[in-house]
């Protein structure tokens, strides 16, 4: 009986790391469909309440939407950190701009990252620049 507490005292800190990332993929996950809907419906103020504000700040963001709607978001590839702390994505897009009706195609990176201190993913790369 005291060798299995023993046992279970020792694995218990691992099992508690395990949780912990799992729960950050989960959240992860819950935020890049909340994400995704967003960039899809072209809800761009929605969008931009992802963006890391020291990486860029709320007016900026949405003025490199300014005039312009999606037509297509499509993560083709991910890339997670060891540590669970960070998420490397593909990305395509299709958009256009209301003044042009002409439908372009964008290939880019963006970089996620969870902030522990207030358990939220937060995008390190503002949107690209479209043209």
């Amino acid at each position: 009986m005291k060798n299995m507490i023993i046992a279970v005292l020792i694995c218990l800190p691992l099992g508690c790391a395990s949780i912990s990332e799992h729960a950050k993929m989960e959240a992860y996950d819950r935020n890049m469909d909340s994400y995704q809907i967003a960039m899809r419906l072209s809800d761009f103020n929605t969008v931009c309440k992802s963006v890391e504000p020291s990486e860029m700040g709320r007016k900026e963001c949405l003025k490199r939407y300014e005039n312009m709607k999606i037509v297509s978001y499509d993560v083709l590839g991910i890339k997670v950190s060891e540590d669970k702390l960070e998420v490397t994505q593909t990305i395509e897009a299709e958009y256009y701009f209301l003044d042009r009706y002409v439908v372009k195609k964008i290939e880019y990176e963006q970089s996620w990252r969870y902030k522990s201190d207030m358990e939220i993913w937060l995008l390190q790369t503002g949107p690209p620049h479209f043209e």
